[in-house]
């Protein structure tokens, strides 16, 4: 209808989400909020003084239009019956564009008369908008198919839910397949080996990952027999990684500028990496922030999903499905740049599901900023940089 949908649904969702925030603020206190004013200023100063002010306001107001995502999730989704009936709304959208992507691949188009992306051999189903995009599509389907791992590796779960989280992670697997996107079927190793580390000694895990690995290589999508960085696409990403290693030694406090990575690098792209992307524009300040928020909503989702004595189990199995949502998106977001409102969407859900946790149990502990947490944030920062070097620079990962 060319109607701005955001700009429709986020003030209304804010507006009904304030009145839960007004009856009691204290129930809504988190750090992340706090971490994302933070990240605002930073936007708004590294844009300004590396590039001009209404650049840093364009940037400033992008991202705050995502913050808000966040605060209007974590604001509206404040029950356990609401938390549930948003988790199964994710699974039912999820399977009506699973079906959208199986059409495409099959019969050649997907509603509307979408075909699949072009300058391809094999077939690489997209979607509209954001999702216009194999990688991105893919994406989707990974965060979906991440917290289906639950339904079915859950001990207290009946057959009948576990052969329903089974069900769903076959279609959703199916339908990555025919985004044929590597790090979407990555990412989704890193969620299930994550996820399965607890059931496993080191040596059964260690053997878990290499056979699910070597299955995916033998009858997975057709490039994943082409991960290696001496591969075109690989080799392109690989030297943007290096170009935002430079960027960052150049500008290590604020950065480059948000926005500014396109232009300042040699092949005019963006760095297929949200962690490059970050740093590189944003110096180390913007990271920290990045990071530190990335960190806070898988702790709290973490620590309630190993099962708080006394707590409901749905909203248990909710907090489990979140953490192993953010390990796929942050393991996919390593091959592509995807900081738009569906990562902030999914951190609000994350911190939305820890808020309820803590509002039925009080055993549920106040997730805080202290010195544990800085040094884990500042050393997964260095961590994550030194990755890169090391895939970027030295080409061994």
């Amino acid at each position: 209808m060319g109607m701005p949908t955001n700009d429709i649904l986020i003030p209304l969702g804010l507006v009904i989400g304030f009145m839960n925030y007004s009856q009691n603020p204290s129930e809504f206190q988190i750090p992340q909020i706090k971490l994302l004013v933070f990240y605002l200023v930073v936007i708004f100063l590294s844009t300004f003084i590396s590039v001009d002010a209404g650049t840093a306001i364009e940037q400033f107001i992008i991202f705050l239009k995502r913050v808000l995502v966040f605060i209007m999730v974590v604001w509206l989704v404040n029950t356990k019956e609401k938390l549930i009936s948003v988790v199964y709304m994710v699974f039912l959208m999820s399977i009506f564009l699973a079906y959208q992507a199986i059409l495409q691949a099959l019969t050649g188009e997907s509603w509307g008369g979408l075909t699949s992306y072009p300058g391809y051999t094999e077939i690489r189903v997209r979607w509209y908008g954001d999702w216009d995009g194999p990688n991105v599509y893919g994406l989707l389907f990974v965060i979906s198919a991440a917290m289906s791992i639950d339904l079915f590796a859950r001990k207290t779960n009946s057959l009948g839910v576990k052969l329903f989280g089974m069900g769903l992670f076959g279609l959703f697997m199916y339908a990555i397949y025919f985004t044929n996107s590597r790090g979407a079927v990555l990412a989704v190793i890193c969620a299930l080996i994550f996820y399965f580390k607890s059931y496993f000694k080191l040596w059964k895990a260690v053997l878990l990952g290499v056979a699910v690995i070597s299955a995916i290589v033998l009858v997975g999508p057709s490039r994943m027999s082409e991960v290696s960085s001496s591969e075109s696409s690989a080799g392109e990403r690989v030297w943007l990684w290096e170009q935002g290693l430079e960027m960052l030694v150049d500008n290590p406090l604020l950065g480059i500028g948000r926005g500014q990575f396109a232009a300042a690098s040699e092949l005019k792209l963006i760095a297929h990496n949200n962690y490059v992307q970050n740093f590189a524009e944003l110096g180390l300040l913007g990271f920290f922030c990045f990071t530190a928020i990335l960190w806070f909503s898988f702790k709290g989702n973490y620590y309630v999903s190993k099962q708080v004595e006394g707590l409901d189990g749905r909203i248990v199995a909710a907090n489990g499905m979140l953490t192993a949502a953010l390990i796929g998106y942050l393991a996919t977001t390593f091959f592509v740049v995807m900081e738009l409102d569906l990562l902030y969407f999914v951190l609000g859900l994350s911190a939305a599901a820890y808020l309820v946790a803590r509002k039925e149990s009080d055993q549920v502990p106040v997730v805080l900023l202290s010195k544990k947490d800085l040094l884990i944030i500042i050393s997964g920062m260095f961590g994550l940089i030194f990755m890169i070097w090391l895939a970027a620079v030295k080409e061994i990962i």
